[in-house]
């Protein structure tokens, strides 16, 4: 088995390039991931999305089609090793360990199309920590050529095992300033369950259908909670829209959240 280090996002929200971020211990994020994709046991690849100079010494594989994301370099990597199977390691994933890879390489049939791990919080497959066989990556350039670029409905088209995480907070990724806060302040503070009560104005209210709620949550700062509500109620307002309190005064996104904490999220005047 071959492993694929994917870094060929543009990090547009971001800011900067992922691979490039310092960990709270000190280490850059494409160390950290090198590090995981040895536990495969084989050769370990970049994709990247240009032949520009890669951040560490590894082989590139450079994506098949530009702009065509991860099934781009899930193609790239089938044409060059098509015999082999493939552990797709996304480096947005922050809070990702070396006991959840063990365990999906544990677990994985070499009879199935791929294997990987659920989402957490809506149960769908999730693409950029799964292995892929040759029977199912091989589909990868039939769907780029029908305009599909969806990772997460192409692995869905395979019919994965689909394999519980061991560690829930472990495929929480980050994109975004606010969703690096949170993965830091999970790395750091560690994950625990905590119980808030969540309320909601104007537009968000009209969107929720409901004034308030009490959310059973794992995040630690309120972009982490209003990031895992927008997730599952597909709220239609970014966070850079809103203001939050917490407790009745305003706070910061980045602030930390206690268990039976009141947060309000509110949205601009004129979206209410």
């Amino acid at each position: 088995m071959i492993t694929l280090i994917l870094i060929g996002g543009k990090s547009r929200r971001m800011g900067r390039d992922k691979a490039f971020i310092e960990r709270p211990d000190g280490s850059r994020q494409i160390d950290h991931l090198v590090k995981l994709a040895q536990l495969g046991g084989g050769e370990i690849f970049l994709s990247m999305r240009d032949d520009s100079p890669p951040p560490v010494d590894l082989p590139v594989v450079v994506d098949a089609e530009p702009g065509g994301g991860p099934l781009a370099a899930l193609a790239a990597i089938h044409a060059a090793r098509p015999a082999e199977p493939v552990l797709v390691l996304g480096c947005d994933l922050f809070l990702l360990d070396e006991d959840t890879v063990q365990h999906l390489i544990d677990r994985h049939e070499p009879g199935t199309t791929a294997t990987c791990f659920a989402n957490r919080i809506d149960g769908r497959p999730e693409p950029l920590c799964a292995i892929y066989e040759p029977s199912g990556i091989s589909m990868a350039a039939g769907s780029l050529s029908r305009g599909e670029h969806c990772a997460r409905h192409f692995l869905e088209s395979l019919g994965p095992k689909v394999l519980e995480l061991p560690r829930p907070a472990a495929l929480d990724n980050a994109n975004t300033p606010h969703e690096l806060a949170e993965c830091f302040a999970k790395l750091t503070r560690g994950v625990t369950a905590k119980s808030v009560t969540v309320l909601y104005f104007a537009k968000l209210r009209e969107a929720r259908g409901l004034d308030q709620e009490h959310v059973a949550t794992l995040a630690c700062t309120p972009a982490g909670l209003y990031e895992e509500l927008r997730f599952r109620h597909r709220l239609p307002l970014e966070i850079d829209s809103l203001r939050a309190a917490r407790n009745g005064d305003f706070c910061a996104w980045d602030e930390l959240l206690a268990d039976g904490d009141e947060i309000v999220f509110i949205p601009p005047v004129a979206g209410g």
